[in-house]
């Protein structure tokens, strides 16, 4: 997932790749990127989970927030 950002003074920083991580360097420094969707993907129960909410979702099983709201309230 490489990405730009613009800093107030106009400066792009560009993310890169290196050793399957992404970096982004800020003044001479290297920082990683950190990004915790990864580690959720990669835990089978949440991926299940996930997986199982998109199905729902395409079978048009879904709640409006009304709905929702109603259902917290009555319990």
């Amino acid at each position: 997932m490489n990405f730009s950002l613009k800093a107030p003074d106009g400066t792009v920083i560009e993310s890169y790749e290196k050793d399957h991580k992404e970096f982004i360097r800020i003044a001479g420094l290297e920082y990683e990127v950190y990004n915790p969707v990864d580690e959720l993907d990669s835990d089978p129960e949440i991926r299940q989970m996930i997986e199982a909410s998109e199905k729902d979702i395409k079978q048009g099983k879904l709640y409006s927030t009304d709905d929702l709201i109603e259902l917290v309230i009555q319990n």
